[in-house]
């Protein structure tokens, strides 16, 4: 049996999740450190800072579920947040 392979995190994708879920992503990537998550929670990422810093962190980690039907995160292709 294979498991279906989750695409990687869009900035559109990200946008479009409600805070709640984006606050439990941030604080999945950076558990210890919540000014890092209230700083990064309301920012809009760029393609530049995809690539550096803490959003790639965050893009590296969360993932887009296959199946699509719900805007969830995903959590190392295998937690699922609503």
């Amino acid at each position: 049996m294979s498991k279906s392979k989750n695409k990687k995190l869009t900035i559109k994708y990200w946008c479009s999740l409600s805070r709640n879920s984006r606050e439990r992503a941030l604080r999945f990537c950076f558990p210890l450190s919540t000014s890092i998550v209230e700083m990064l929670l309301d920012e809009i990422p760029t393609k530049f800072e995809i690539k550096e810093g803490f959003w790639s962190v965050v893009f590296k980690r969360i993932t887009i579920p296959k199946d699509n039907r719900h805007y969830k995160t995903c959590f190392m292709n295998e937690t699922y947040l609503a």
